[in-house]
């Protein structure tokens, strides 16, 4: 079963991922420039969120390639270049293009899909032979790290990440089995990185977590995760700018199709 926790009508969702697009975003294309990317490639940006890598895929492959911009809810997918379609898929369910691009690229997308190495072998599938498969997931095991520490962001990530993964949710932790996923695909050059960030009060990796906390503290608060003084001292944590944040780490795993 598969189940996408976050509301995309909720009013601070697209900010919320605009924040981690901006986060994120420049090492994506870095992996996806040192993959050979570019000019007159055909490429599938699945749950391609508000569209930013698949803008910036546009931008590599030029008036000669093409892009497909999917998401099970494809809301926040205005405003892109021509040669990207948008289309919304369900990648459990519905069919992709068979062996048709060069690249396929998931970020934070396969840890919402259940079972994990069936939604990977569905992306694997459209993948055309030399092209590559490009998956990015992170590990929430690391992410209650802030400097100097505070119990009341390891009680709030805890909170979260017991909310998220309630009945087939959320994956919090698939970041570091995505490799071992992967490679039951039976793909060829497989490996994997990881990388993350610290940031001050003020910048995209606390804004991420704010409005992820906007969206569920009601249900924190309902389920009696944590008490209204709890969440409190988290907002306040939040905005302390002496308080760094490291960030979650993000698994980045590629694999070529033969």
């Amino acid at each position: 079963m598969s189940r996408y926790i976050f509301s995309e009508a909720h009013p601070g969702e697209r900010a919320r991922l605009e924040a981690m697009a901006r986060l994120w975003d420049p090492e994506t294309i870095r992996s996806v420039r040192a993959l050979g990317i570019g000019p007159g490639g055909r490429c599938l940006e699945a749950g391609a969120g508000t569209g930013s890598v698949a803008r910036a895929l546009a931008e590599l492959v030029g008036p000669g390639g093409y892009v497909l911009a999917a998401d099970h809810d494809p809301r926040f997918l205005d405003g892109l270049p021509d040669l990207v379609e948008v289309r919304a898929v369900d990648i459990m369910a519905d069919e992709l293009p068979s062996a048709q691009f060069d690249l396929v690229h998931a970020r934070l997308l396969v840890a919402h899909l259940h079972p994990h190495p069936e939604a990977l072998r569905r992306l694997a599938a459209a993948v055309a032979p030399s092209g590559w498969l490009l998956v990015e997931e992170v590990d929430w095991t690391w992410s209650d790290v802030v400097v100097p520490a505070a119990p009341a962001h390891t009680a709030m990530v805890r909170a979260l990440g017991e909310l998220a993964g309630k009945d087939g949710g959320f994956d919090a932790t698939y970041g570091r089995r995505l490799l071992g996923d992967m490679l039951g695909l039976g793909l060829a050059s497989t490996s994997a990185r990881y990388h993350g960030t610290q940031s001050a009060s003020t910048d995209d990796a606390w804004l991420a977590w704010q409005l992820l906390v906007r969206q569920f503290q009601d249900a924190v608060l309902g389920a009696g995760l944590l008490s209204p003084p709890e969440v409190d001292a988290w907002w306040s944590l939040s905005r302390d700018r002496s308080t760094l944040l490291a960030s979650v780490p993000m698994f980045t795993v590629q694999a070529q199709r033969p």
